[in-house]
């Protein structure tokens, strides 16, 4: 439906280590309220409901003093894609009422959220406008060895975890390149945010339905 009394909806997505939260804080810093995905999932690792689906899934040794101890989930779910799926089907049906609770609450004009597997599970109908972050594979391996302290190979099945960027690239509305320095990606940005100041809404679907 289009919803012109709704806030205009921005996702925000890429392959990992594209860069999307470095654009998503740039959002932020021109005062748009941002929202994160992730975080979202972060915060249900800590309620006690989904620590015992995490128990029964992975077992006790991912979890320290009680806690979800969130590099030894992510070292399994990156090497088999059973677990991975598994961890998904628990988490994003929460992950899409709670997204869903902040439309419907909120009085801003836009809203923008972070979703790394946007296209992945298929949400990219719920927004009206979806931007792509995407880098080189080069590039990306680089940044996970440097950052992430992960080898080759790790970084590699993360990067393959994923959608391929051309597919990803096909499906958004609006694709930003970030393999260069921040000024360039800035100036993009810049370029981009006319784009979303337009607000031009789309026949979007309810997210508890895509």
């Amino acid at each position: 439906m289009k919803h012109p009394d709704k806030p205009f909806l921005v996702a925000i997505t890429g392959g990992i280590a594209s860069g999307k939260t470095v654009v998503s804080n740039w959002f932020e810093e021109q005062n748009f309220s941002v929202f994160y995905a992730d975080n979202i999932g972060h915060e249900l690792l800590n309620d006690r409901y989904y620590k015992n689906k995490i128990e029964e899934i992975f077992g006790k040794e991912v979890f320290i003093n009680d806690s979800v101890d969130r590099i030894k989930l992510g070292q399994i779910i990156f090497n088999c894609d059973d677990k991975r799926n598994q961890l998904n089907e628990l988490l994003h049906p929460e992950i899409r009422k709670s997204m869903k609770l902040i439309f419907d609450a909120s009085s801003k004009e836009t809203l923008i959220f972070e979703i790394p597997l946007l296209f992945e599970t298929h949400l990219e109908n719920a927004f009206d406008l979806d931007i792509n972050i995407w880098t080189e594979e080069e590039t990306q391996l680089e940044r996970l060895m440097n950052k992430k302290t992960m080898t080759r190979e790790e970084a590699l099945k993360r990067i393959s975890s994923q959608m391929s960027t051309s597919e990803k690239q096909k499906r958004a509305d609006i694709n930003i390149e970030n393999n260069t320095s921040m000024s360039v990606l800035k100036n993009s940005l810049s370029k981009i945010l006319l784009e979303v100041n337009k607000k031009k809404f789309k026949e979007v679907t309810d997210l508890l339905e895509c």
